[in-house]
């Protein structure tokens, strides 16, 4: 009987530092590299697509309306970087613009970069 529980005992150590590994592994996979994002449509996605829009329209001077992200990536560093494509009006014609946005680890977005993609 001690034996039998022994070896159940073994086999679910060696199973949770299996997990353990496994759980470790993902994580610096994800620390470092771009990753598609998945929901492109997540409110907080478009939102972050419209502070870069509001952010260079204060930087710039210009009037872009934000309509959509149309497309993303995001890396995990201290923070997150957030690598999105875009669509907005410039008065009546739309445009596709890439944009960096930073957002550190107390939550607060930062502009990095917006360009015009589309000329």
């Amino acid at each position: 009987m001690a034996k039998a529980l022994f070896l159940v005992a073994s086999l679910l150590l060696y199973v949770l530092s299996l997990s353990s590994l496994v759980a470790a592994t993902q994580r610096l996979d994800l620390a470092g590299s771009y990753k598609p994002i998945e929901n492109i449509d997540d409110p907080k996605i478009q939102s972050l697509g419209e502070f870069a829009v509001n952010e260079h329209n204060k930087q710039a001077k210009t009037q872009l309306k934000f309509q959509k992200v149309i497309s993303g990536e995001m890396q995990i560093v201290a923070g997150t970087n957030y690598k999105l494509q875009l669509t907005a009006l410039e008065g009546t014609s739309s445009g596709t613009y890439g944009t960096l946005v930073f957002t550190d680890l107390n939550n607060k977005n930062n502009l990095i970069n917006f360009y015009d993609v589309s000329k």
